[in-house]
Order: structure tokens, then C-alpha cells, then sequence
């Protein structure tokens, strides 16, 4: 691969450098690269962020990017204690939980389709590699950022509901540092660290370390306690105002009860929440691993070049009881033991250059590069017979029988890939954004010692205008595609074509206060090509005759309102469904997905007298009924789940917080995904919290 970016890099740098000489008649204006205030990869001030780099790759202010992206702050993830992902991204519109895989790590929903991969300061996490590997923690998150819509163009491989991007913390040179210290309901506690600081006057050098440890006893009946353990340290060296090499790695060790959730009977789901059908053993350990570096040189006044590689390792055991049906009777769950060892490793190369130049009254931005992937995993799978359980009276002590081997499976995949980039500033009124990719991929299995192969390449454009009708209101409207490559084959041995998604996208964004409150509205509709439904004729085959679409309006509003009053809220109307499929009618409900949902997350900090320093805040995550299931055979009911908050300053380095999660004691499904994997949500909890900095 180092041949390759040694040969790509030089002609990239030739391509940008012509770019940027000037025409004969046009005086050139060479265009400063750094930005004052917040950075793309840096805090925020409150709520409202106003540059990201998740859309373009390039440091740009998000008024001026034509598509929708939304970006959760570090202050949001503080003031609502949110541990997990999926607690951050339930702030943002069009975005909901999808499930856990048994508990094992985060999926999402985003515009209505199923996405179980993100990124990681804008390099995706071995998107090949088709499953969970563990919860992400947010000890070491700045922010979290979350793209509307196919981002192929700059991402590669993705679904086409959108990204989600986590920035993470950077090494500092002004020495800080902070505890947290949590304790809650269900034997909750949690431990948090960060501290950051240069490494000696003059060394160019600073570092950061932060951690986390977690115990959770869960709510449900004979689970086992949850833990976690994280860490992450990072070495920022500057050894001059051009130059910054950043070094980074994490570890997270978690073990987790085995947990699907509840069983549909009939047309819904109405057992208790608390109500658990696997067994004590049911357990999954999952040790995930990365290290990264990201090397930025100044080359000029108006060319940056950058430079990032990403190894990331996994290996994940699960020895579970896993729920197969409810028997006719509607009370007796078939279950059996699985025994399921997966590893998975990847490497990711990526080298690009920016070139930033003027020419008359038009600002271009080209960004162009090329990119390497490296994944491969392997998977073995035994399983066992177990003893059903009653679902209406569980008894537990069930022990599997000898586990049989019924799956031995290696998948690798290649993709090598090009992309372009230009973004045009005609005057400060009119931005102009188009961009192109080019995948050439390679996948190989070997399933049971039979093997399958499928190659491909794919095109991934992506065009954009944004027009700013006055200073504080600009619209925008936009076009893009998305690619994911299928592994597999039919039944006739045919491989299958990489799954397609394309959108078109409108809206408009609205500075209500400048630079403290913002809002955006967004029209979308995407279609989402080549889906693999179940093989009529051939049992356990698949065929690729599937189409689905999602279409909606989405509405963000952030920021500060008045001194020390904020806001974080959003709404959203997605109607997803099926348009083609072989057994499953055009028009049925995509499964999870609500028509109508809706957050509204609000704090004030009184600003002086007595009570300065004090928070108050609470929200409401509001979410109408949905299908449970692929052919709508049952429903989930809709619900309001209200959370509040406080925090007080004791002193200058200490601040105690209290926070109610689910105040009203709602009994809801956060997630329905089949008959019998359906994730109830967690009922009233409190959390205090003592926070020390230094």
C-alpha cells in the first residue's frame, strides 16, 4: 500500500498546485488556512456548534455546508450524564436506537434504515465486518456528529441513511484535568477520568490520558452485572506553527448479559420489562482495540496535506440462550445455546491534500486523496439444545446439551479508492459543492470450506448548492449516492451487486441568534437499491430484488436562547417502507421506525446572586407507535419518557449533579426488531454524580 499513496500523493499535489494557479485575467488571493475560534475538531462553547469537518473533510462552517448535519456538543453529553451512544444520538432528529444485537453493541436508525457502523474522527470503523463490537464509551468524546443522508463520496462504504462521526478529545498544552465520580439505581457505578497537559517548555509535545470504569446491575430478573473498562491515551507533537502529528489509541474490555429483550404475543408485546428468558450463563465478552495517527503539514500558505492510518482489532465470545420461537400456546419460548467466537481486524490508509485559493470573488476548496482498507474476520459457531422457558412463569437452570460445530466462516475484503472534491464560495452568497468517488473492492469467503468471491467497483457522486438569501438565512438542496458491497452468493451461484442508495435532500438553515442559536429544517427522500430479501424458491438463500424508501422532514434547533438558558430539540416524520420484496408486500412499515418522533432538552444556569452556578434542566424524547416486524405482524405503542436534572458548584473544583432518567416511570419498547428480540426501555433510575477538575 505505501507504493501506492507514495505514487498518488505526488500527482495530487501537481493536480492542486495547477488548480490553484490563476487565470490569465483573474487575481489570485492565497486563502489562510487556519481558523479563528472553534475548530472543526475541537469544544464547543455551549450547544450550538458552527464548523464541522464530518460533511467535507475540510474545516467548514456548518451555514455554509449543503447538507444536513448535526453535531451534539461535549456540554449536552455533561449535562444529561449520557454514557452511551445511544443516549447522545437520541438527541438528534430522524435518529433512533435499532437495537443491541443481544446486548453486545449500539445500532442506530438513521432516516429510517439500519446502520451498525460509525466513524471515528472521520475514518470508518471496519465497515466490512457486518457486527457489533461492544458499546462505545464516551470517556474521551468531544462530540458526536451525525450526517444526513449517503456520505460514500468521502466515507466509502455506508448505508444510506447517514453517519455518525465521533470527535474525539485532542491532547491540549494547557494542563487541565477532571474526575467524575457516578453512582445510580441497579447497583450503578461509574468512574471517569481526563487529564491533558504539555510534555516540557519548548518540546512541542502534549499529552492526554482519560478512562472510564463502569458496573451496572441491570434491571432485569437474574442478569448478571454489566462492566466495562476503557482507556485512551493520545500524544499531540507541534514542532513548529505547520506541522501537527497526533498519536492515539483505546482499549475497551466489556462483559455483558445475553439479552434479546421481550416476545411478541400476538399483536403486540405486553409482558413485564423486567421479565428475562436466557439464563445466568448468558454472557458476551467483547476486547476491542485501535490505534491511530494523523500526521497535518502546512505545506503553504494555501495547500495542507494530510495523512491518517487506523488499526483497529476485535474479538468478541458469546455463550448465550437464545430465544428461537413462541410455540403455539403462546406462553412456551424454544430456545437454544450458542457458542460463538468472532475476531476481526482492519487497517485503514488514507492520504489527501487541501489546496485553498481565490480567484476574483469565488473561495475554492479542492480536497483530493486516495484510501486503503484491510478487513478480514473470522467466525466460528457452535450450538447446542436447551431447554424452552415459560414466558409466563420462567424458571431458570437450564443447561445446553453438547454444542455441535455448524459454522466455521473467514471474510476478507479489499477496497482500494479515490476521491475528489470542490467546494466553490461565489461571493459570499452562493456555495457550490460536487464530489466523486471511485471503490474498487474485493471480498472473499470461505463458508464451511465453500468458498465465494465477488469484485466490483462502484462510482459514488455527490452534488450540493447552498444560497445564502440574507446573513442569518441560507437554503440549500442536494444530491448523493450511497454503496455497500454484499458478501454471498444466490442460489445459482451468482454474486450479488454492492446494495445502492441514492437521496435528494432540501432545507434550509436559520441563525435565529447569531452564532448562540441556530435552526435547520430538511426535506429528504432516499431509495434504497438491491436489498437482499429471503429466496422464494431456495430455503437459506437470498436474492436481490429489494427496494426500500424513507422520506421526511427533519427539524433541529440548538443553542442559547438567553445567558445561560439553552436549548437542544428536535422533531422528525419519517415514513419508511418497502417498495419491492419477494415475500413481504410493497408498502409494509420498515420495522422500528417511527412516523413521528421528537426531543426537547432544555437547561438555564442562573448567571449571578445566590444561586449562580446552579443548573436546572430537563427534556422530554417523544415517539409514536411502530411496526414491530419486516411483515407488520405486531406493533409497539408510542411513548414520552421525561428526564430532569441539577448541578450545583460546592466550590470552585467541585460540582455535585442529581439526575432522574424516565421520570413518570413510563413502560415503553425503546426498540422492536422481530417476535422475539424486542428491547424494553429502562424504567425511573437516579443518578448522582461528584465532578472534581483541577
Amino acid at each position: 500500500m505505501s507504493h501506492r499513496i507514495a505514487l498518488a500523493l505526488p500527482a495530487t499535489l501537481l493536480a492542486a498546485s495547477a488548480l490553484a494557479q490563476p487565470a490569465p485575467d483573474a487575481p489570485l488571493e492565497l486563502a489562510p488556512i487556519q481558523v479563528e475560534g472553534e475548530r472543526a475538531d475541537g469544544p464547543v462553547r455551549g450547544y450550538n456548534a458552527t464548523r464541522s469537518a464530518t460533511a467535507t473533510r475540510t474545516d467548514t462552517a456548518l451555514r455554509d455546508t449543503p447538507q444536513s448535519i448535526a453535531v451534539v456538543p461535549r456540554d449536552v453529553i455533561d449535562d444529561q450524564h449520557a454514557v452511551s451512544l445511544d443516549e447522545v444520538v437520541r438527541n438528534v432528529s430522524g435518529v433512533r436506537p435499532a437495537g443491541s444485537s443481544g446486548n453486545r453493541g449500539e445500532t442506530y436508525f438513521l432516516r429510517g434504515f439500519r446502520t451498525q457502523s460509525y466513524a471515528i474522527d472521520g475514518v470508518m470503523l471496519n465497515p466490512a465486518m457486518g457486527f457489533p463490537n461492544g458499546f462505545r464509551d464516551l470517556a474521551n468524546v468531544e462530540r458526536v456528529e451525525v450526517l444526513r443522508g449517503p456520505a460514500s463520496v468521502l466515507y466509502g462504504i455506508g448505508d444510506p441513511g447517514g453517519l455518525i462521526n465521533i470527535v474525539t478529545r485532542r491532547p491540549q498544552f494547557t494542563p487541565v484535568g477532571s474526575v467524575n465520580l457516578d453512582v445510580g439505581s441497579y447497583g450503578y457505578q461509574r468512574g471517569e477520568f481526563d487529564v491533558t497537559g504539555g510534555l516540557g517548555e519548548g518540546t512541542g509535545l502534549a499529552a492526554r490520558l482519560t478512562g472510564a470504569v463502569m458496573r451496572d446491575d441491570g434491571f432485569r430478573d437474574v442478569m448478571r452485572r454489566s462492566e466495562r473498562t476503557f482507556l485512551a491515551p493520545s500524544v499531540l507533537w507541534q514542532p513548529n506553527d505547520r506541522t501537527r502529528v497526533t498519536i492515539g489509541a483505546s482499549y475497551l474490555d466489556q462483559t455483558t448479559p445475553f439479552d434479546r429483550g421481550l416476545v411478541a404475543q400476538g399483536t403486540g408485546v405486553s409482558l413485564g420489562r423486567d421479565r428475562y428468558y436466557g439464563e445466568a450463563w448468558s454472557r458476551n465478552r467483547a476486547i476491542s482495540t485501535d490505534v491511530n495517527w494523523r500526521i497535518e503539514h502546512d505545506a503553504t500558505d494555501w495547500l495542507t496535506l494530510r495523512q491518517v492510518t487506523h488499526f483497529d482489532w476485535m474479538s468478541a465470545h458469546r455463550f448465550s440462550a437464545d430465544p428461537v420461537a413462541l410455540a403455539a400456546d403462546g406462553r412456551t419460548l424454544t430456545r437454544r445455546a450458542t457458542d460463538q467466537d468472532d475476531n476481526a481486524q482492519s487497517v485503514d490508509l488514507l492520504a489527501d491534500a487541501t489546496a485553498r485559493f481565490r480567484t476574483g470573488i469565488v473561495q475554492h476548496a479542492i480536497t483530493a486523496g486516495i484510501e486503503y482498507l484491510h478487513g478480514k474476520r473470522s467466525l466460528a459457531l457452535f450450538q447446542g439444545n436447551l431447554a424452552s422457558i415459560d414466558i409466563l412463569d420462567p424458571r431458570y437452570g437450564a443447561q445446553p446439551t453438547r454444542m455441535a460445530l455448524r459454522t466455521v466462516r473467514n471474510d476478507v475484503l479489499d477496497m482500494t479508492s479515490g476521491f475528489a472534491q470542490y467546494q466553490l464560495d461565489i461571493g459570499g452568497r452562493l456555495i457550490l459543492l460536487g464530489g466523486l468517488r471511485y471503490d474498487n473492492f474485493h471480498q472473499r469467503t470461505v463458508n464451511n470450506n465453500a468458498a465465494s468471491a465477488a469484485s466490483g467497483d462502484a462510482f459514488s457522486p455527490r452534488f450540493g448548492a447552498l444560497f445564502r438569501a440574507t446573513d442569518t438565512i441560507a437554503f440549500f438542496a442536494g444530491w448523493s449516492r450511497s454503496f455497500v458491497p454484499q458478501l454471498g452468493a444466490s442460489f445459482a451461484g451468482t454474486a450479488f451487486d454492492p446494495e445502492t442508495g441514492q437521496q435528494y435532500e432540501a432545507g434550509m438553515r436559520v441563525d435565529l441568534v447569531p452564532e448562540r442559536l441556530s435552526a435547520t429544517l430538511a426535506v429528504f427522500d432516499i431509495r434504497r437499491q438491491n436489498v437482499l430479501v429471503s429466496d422464494p424458491v431456495n430455503s437459506g438463500f437470498s436474492i436481490q430484488t429489494g427496494e426500500q424508501r424513507s422520506r421526511g422532514v427533519e427539524l433541529d434547533v440548538t443553542g442559547e436562547i438567553l445567558p445561560g438558558w439553552r436549548v437542544f430539540a428536535g422533531a422528525a416524520y419519517t415514513d419508511a417502507v418497502v417498495t419491492e420484496d419477494s415475500s413481504v408486500p410493497s408498502g409494509r412499515r420498515l420495522p422500528g421506525v417511527p412516523l413521528w418522533s421528537g426531543n426537547l432538552w432544555s437547561t438555564y444556569e442562573f448567571q449571578e446572586g445566590r444561586l449562580q452556578g446552579l443548573m436546572l434542566g430537563g427534556g422530554v424524547f417523544l415517539v409514536s407507535g411502530r411496526a414491530g416486524d419486516l411483515a407488520n405482524s405486531f406493533r409497539v405503542g408510542s411513548y414520552a419518557r421525561v428526564d430532569l436534572t441539577a448541578s450545583y458548584p460546592v466550590t470552585e473544583h467541585a460540582r455535585i449533579a442529581l439526575s432522574v432518567r424516565n421520570l413518570t416511570d413510563a413502560r415503553y419498547i425503546e426498540t422492536p426488531v422481530s417476535r422475539t428480540e424486542n428491547y424494553p426501555g429502562g424504567p425511573r433510575t437516579v443518578l448522582a454524580s461528584l465532578r472534581l477538575s483541577f
